[in-house]
């Protein structure tokens, strides 16, 4: 995971439901609350997105790629955390008509916080999954 100062971690899962489906998802800033655990509001404001987490805390984003024709979303985390250096990008690749791979990558500094951000990611993906599957 961890190389010179900036960590790097990447989950993937397959889910049984079109890529078009998963990207309806993934895709549009405001619709995290519905697949990410712990998230339980957002607020948009131009490229800013404002997510409140179960525990009041604010993680300030900056939405930096919504790519529909790559089934790509980035986005940088501006805070609170004591982040030197964030990107982390979500790429759904079809494979077929009714299956779907997930990619969640992220790049961060310091590298401590890649511990923290893989196990989320990791239940992120199980509950993206849950929630196309189940329809």
């Amino acid at each position: 995971m961890e190389g010179g100062g900036v960590a790097t971690m990447r989950r993937e899962v397959w889910i049984d439901g079109s890529a078009d489906a998963v990207w309806a998802l993934v895709g549009d800033p405001a619709a995290v609350t519905r697949w990410f655990p712990g998230m339980v509001d957002v607020r948009l404001e131009g490229d800013r997105r404002v997510i409140t987490l179960r525990s009041g805390l604010p993680l300030e984003e900056e939405v930096v790629t919504v790519r529909p024709d790559l089934r790509r979303f980035q986005y940088r985390l501006l805070g609170p955390l004591p982040v030197q250096h964030h990107l982390a990008s979500v790429d759904v690749i079809p494979d077929g008509d009714g299956r779907c791979l997930v990619v969640y990558s992220t790049d961060v500094e310091p590298s401590a916080l890649v511990y923290i951000l893989d196990g989320a990611v990791g239940e992120a993906l199980e509950s993206l999954k849950h929630v196309v599957e189940a329809g």
